[in-house]
């Protein structure tokens, strides 16, 4: 739950935190979205009857709610209003094409790599990450690698001490996070190997315009059977791809 302000942006703010929590956890009974925000439940209710009466939400089987179908219309409206990414479907095809997993443009939003685009793989049913899904910047190559090449990592380190860990391979250390930052670097893209999902991998490139500014990433996400003995060739795809990417983001 948010903290406390003016009571018609509390509400707006307290509206928007389950909206997000339907986003991240899917179909949810107005008791677990109280819970999960610390929210009274005579709030929730009266929440969720708002959101429904102007269709952003909608009710579903015992009790529960969920997000309707106009945020799809939404995300594709926002999609194509951000000029700098048009083009961007074309170049995660081919990425896709020429490696047969699953493309992600991703972009960073509030301590948090957001994809706003993607070409599906052949394994899409086991990934997490998904368009319009975030994933903190701690956790999946998308984010790490933008956590490395943003400059902001002792930023991020303080403003999210509570750090969560999808599994047991997730970085959540303040060490092990420095150490995997300047391993990126080094190297130029970031790897996950299982810290998202298990038995899933991830490789990213940064994607930095002109003028040398971090725009988002691109990666690449499929089975980890998939990737071994193909790193190599695969980063070759990302650079090669994430290279115009940024060319597009300077236009």
């Amino acid at each position: 739950m948010r903290a406390k302000g003016p009571k018609p942006i509390r509400t707006l703010a307290n509206a928007d935190d389950i909206i997000r929590v339907l986003a991240l956890e899917g179909e949810l009974s107005p008791t677990q979205i109280a819970e999960l925000l610390d929210l009274p439940r005579p709030s929730v209710y009266r929440l969720l009857d708002g959101l429904s009466a102007i269709d952003f939400t909608e009710p579903v089987r015992d009790s529960k709610a969920r997000l309707s179908l106009r945020w799809l219309s939404m995300a594709d409206r926002a999609r194509e209003s951000m000029r700098e990414w048009r083009g961007a479907r074309e170049l995660l095809a081919e990425a896709m094409e020429r490696t047969s997993q699953t493309a992600y443009l991703a972009v960073p939003r509030d301590g948090e790599a957001m994809c706003i685009d993607w070409c599906q793989g052949r394994e899409i049913g086991v990934l997490l990450f998904k368009r319009g899904r975030s994933l903190p910047l701690h956790a999946g190559a998308a984010g790490r690698v933008m956590l490395a090449f943003d400059g902001r990592l002792e930023e991020y380190l303080a403003e999210h001490p509570s750090r969560r860990a999808y599994t047991t391979r997730t970085l959540t250390g303040e060490a092990e996070l420095r150490a995997d930052v300047a391993a990126t670097r080094g190297r130029g893209y970031a790897i996950s190997e299982g810290d998202v999902s298990d038995g899933i991998t991830a490789l990213a490139v940064p994607v930095i315009d002109a003028a040398g500014a971090l725009r988002g990433s691109l990666s690449l996400s499929g089975l980890a059977e998939d990737f071994e003995g193909r790193v190599e060739e695969f980063h070759e795809v990302v650079a090669d791809v994430g290279e115009r990417l940024g060319a597009l983001a300077g236009l």
